[in-house]
């Protein structure tokens, strides 16, 4: 057999193997040859400068800017997992600028400041069981490093999140956190020093409302508000103010609160809405208008979601999260937001958010975006309040976003 100028005698055991090995040499030779002639394959271009350039030998960890009004924190407590995620987002320009790693239920406080953000935290030493450990991260809003790490005692009130079980003070220099077990008590943190003051007994009231002159408001199961002075050892000084709302008109559980104004926005489960001005001298009730019309209440519009309600300081105005809805589902998501004029109850908009929202927020600016977060699409969606148009969004929040923390700067 003549193949390719090769003698090939197939009777031969040993001629047959060299003739194979000597064409597999020559076909190893020919494609190497082609391999040097090649051009190098190209890297795709559409993956970007950040996937294409020339790889560091040490990473550089990128800032975040400043914080300045349009920041917001979004914390994924995971429907009671263990650990959560805070993420910090631009909201201006709906930029994702860092993820802070936090324990079971966080509370997360930004300071007035906005140099800094402190996360109440709970760990346990075999991960959902074994010692428990309650502490205060306090964390650089810019760069995201850990300022302080503030040990407190385990106690720290562990329920579905509530913005209000842990607070800073209006001044930034202690931080409050509410105990429930063994006994109702309020935790006082130096934040200054970094260090824990003391346990205050209080009691069955819940809520933190921070004023100025290191006081603090709780709502009771009266239907009151109490009102707690201190000082930098832990001495208080407590007194209530009248009932403001009857005891079969419940409340939501979040309200929105403006330490800057002193400014409490409460609404009921059936649309009521209640304001009180929280100061150190005292607490004055707002007249209480309903949010909707009686023709509204009998298609059955009601507030619902998680953090159900937002106030815009600079403008007075107050932002509802409501939709059509049986009683008793006022934890479920809305699809609707109204906004009414704080001083007359007058409704002033009425945005169709086009999706399946928990909570709502809104930056206190003078061209204010309105937040709106989504478990369901792990998802923040930025607006226009004046509009109602949607300008921007973040995904791939967690699991399950439900809470906004707006800085008051």
């Amino acid at each position: 057999m003549k193949t390719d100028g090769l003698v090939v005698k197939t009777s031969s055991v040993g001629l047959h193997v060299r003739a194979g090995w000597m064409l597999m040499t020559a076909c190893t030779a020919l494609a190497l040859a082609g391999a040097a002639g090649a051009a190098e394959p190209k890297i795709p271009t559409q993956l970007g400068k950040e996937i294409t350039s020339t790889l560091q030998d040490e990473p550089k960890i990128l800032s975040a800017p400043p914080s300045n009004a349009k920041r917001v924190y979004v914390t994924d407590p995971g429907h009671f997992n263990v650990t959560s995620q805070v993420f910090s987002i631009d909201g201006e320009k709906s930029k994702l600028l860092g993820m802070t790693d936090a324990g079971k239920l966080p509370h997360v406080m930004a300071s007035h400041d906005g140099k800094f953000f402190a996360v109440a935290n709970t760990l346990f030493a075999r991960i959902a069981r074994g010692q428990r450990n309650d502490y205060i991260d306090l964390v650089d809003a810019q760069t995201h490093d850990l300022i302080a790490e503030i040990d407190i005692p385990e106690g720290r009130f562990l329920s579905a999140t509530l913005e209000r079980m842990a607070t800073l003070s209006n001044d930034d220099k202690f931080l409050l956190f509410q105990q429930f077990s063994p006994s109702p008590a309020v935790g006082i943190v130096d934040v200054a020093n970094k260090s824990f003051v003391k346990m205050v007994d209080v009691p069955d009231c819940y809520h933190l409302f921070p004023a100025e002159q290191n006081t603090f408001y709780m709502h009771c199961r009266d239907g009151s508000l109490l009102k707690v002075g201190y000082d930098g050892k832990g001495q208080i000084k407590q007194e209530n103010t009248k009932v403001f709302h009857p005891e079969d008109d419940y409340l939501l559980n979040n309200p929105a609160y403006s330490a800057k104004a002193g400014r409490l926005v409460w609404p009921s489960y059936e649309g009521n809405i209640y304001q009180a001005d929280l100061s150190a001298d005292g607490a004055t009730f707002a007249k209480v208008f309903n949010a909707f019309t009686e023709d509204e209440r009998k298609q059955k519009w009601r507030p619902g979601g998680w953090m159900t309600v937002t106030y815009h300081r600079p403008s007075d105005t107050i932002y509802l999260l409501a939709d059509q809805r049986e009683k008793w589902t006022h934890k479920l998501p809305s699809r609707f937001v109204f906004a009414f004029e704080a001083k007359t109850g007058k409704r002033i908009g009425k945005i169709e958010l086009g999706h399946e929202v928990d909570s709502i927020g809104i930056s206190q600016d003078d061209k204010p975006v309105l937040y709106a977060v989504s478990a369901i699409d792990r998802a923040l969606y930025i607006y226009d309040p004046a509009t109602g148009k949607e300008t921007g969004k973040v995904d791939e929040l967690g699991k399950a976003p439900v809470m906004l923390t707006v800085p008051e700067l």
